[in-house]
């Protein structure tokens, strides 16, 4: 389980927050029917992302001889949907071009603690891995509060085997502080809940939830963290009011507030996903989650923000299908999975088995 809680923050930490098992791949042919993306059209390129047409990505990508660390990112990411060995590979060429460029090792970090994840036998190793590349990040970037709130997630959630320390993390918290005051809180709270001291980290974040520039990062934080806990009550009344709440959409040609504004339109649309797996996980709230999975896909197919770091449309439907099924909604739920694309993960390849079982047996009756 700490492993497993390792990796899923370890990529939170970088790049890209790459939800694990969200491969669904469109054909190349079709593709091709809504655009021609150059390597050189990133942006283009992330609308196949969000489409989860990730071997398109590939395709355009991998013949590139001098990549920029942009496409270097684009193509590690689609690589851990598709192969996390030759995401690995990639990940070590892209070091190879940018060795003083810290966001490379925070994504050799991410490929690291998905391959983690994945090999149980090999664990340790990877972990290991990312640790040193989080470091060689602090050392390059000392003065980037990113490279210590990744090397902060990794020894809060690694085992003491592979290198955690949580006296380590406490260290890092107060190097944060000194470097961004409000990060300093954020960091110092997950410290606190990692401490078992769910006390003090509720009273910083009860804090950043009353502030209208961190509410929304703040209840999607706690929030997880009650879901992780099985504090299923807890979680739901601290994402609930995600589900009114709105963004005033700004101009990307405002670089800053455009950053500001991804950033949260990101965390609320998480923040609705994760109520959706409040009602998942805890079999209540199916009302509730069905409402925030619908809100989520409807942003999901029509926001400009980055989505890359999102779980799927694909993932969020399968969600949705089973939440219908609770609601005894038989035929929506039957509707929604016939848009649902065969998927190799084992996990969402079983679950979306169980769901048409479960569809075909009430159709039944």
């Amino acid at each position: 389980m700490k492993m497993r809680k390792f990796t899923v923050s370890a990529l939170c930490a970088c790049s890209f927050i790459l939800i694990p098992s969200m491969t669904v791949t469109q054909s190349h042919a079709a593709a091709q029917k809504v655009a021609t993306a150059s390597a050189d059209d990133v942006e283009t390129l992330k609308t196949y992302f969000k489409k989860e047409d990730f071997n398109y990505i590939v395709e355009t990508l991998d013949t590139v001889e001098s990549k920029s660390p942009e496409q270097h990112n684009m193509l590690i990411s689609a690589l851990m949907n598709i192969d996390l060995d030759d995401a690995e590979e990639a990940a070590e060429q892209f070091i190879a071009d940018y060795s003083d460029n810290y966001k490379a090792y925070h994504t050799h970090a991410s490929v690291m603690g998905a391959q983690a994840s994945s090999s149980i036998f090999s664990a340790l190793g990877y972990a290991k891995k990312a640790k040193k590349s989080l470091e060689t990040a602090v050392e390059i970037a000392p003065e980037q509060v990113a490279v210590y709130q990744a090397l902060l997630q990794f020894h809060l959630m690694a085992p003491s085997i592979a290198g955690g320390d949580l006296d380590e993390a406490t260290t890092l918290a107060q190097t944060i502080s000194k470097l961004d005051v409000t990060e300093g809180q954020f960091a110092t709270a997950k410290v606190y809940l990692e401490k078992d001291k769910q006390a003090e980290a509720e009273a910083i974040f009860a804090s950043l939830i009353e502030d209208d520039s961190t509410h929304i990062r703040a209840r999607v934080e706690l929030g997880s963290f009650y879901l992780g806990d099985e504090q299923y009550a807890a979680s739901y009344d601290t994402l609930l009011p995600l589900s009114d709440t709105d963004l005033a959409v700004v101009s990307k040609a405002d670089t800053e507030a455009w950053d500001t504004y991804q950033e949260r339109k990101s965390n609320l649309m998480y923040g609705k996903y994760r109520l959706g797996q409040v009602a998942v996980e805890s079999g209540e709230y199916t009302d509730s989650g069905i409402n925030a999975l619908k809100s989520y896909l409807e942003d999901y197919q029509v926001t400009t923000i980055d989505t890359k770091g999102l779980p799927g449309a694909n993932w969020a439907r399968l969600r949705l299908a089973e939440l219908l099924l609770n609601a005894d909604k038989v035929n929506e739920a039957q509707n929604l999975v016939e848009t649902i694309k065969e998927d190799s993960d084992e996990r969402f390849a079983k679950t979306l088995k169980e769901i048409k079982k479960a569809i075909k047996k009430r159709a039944a009756v």
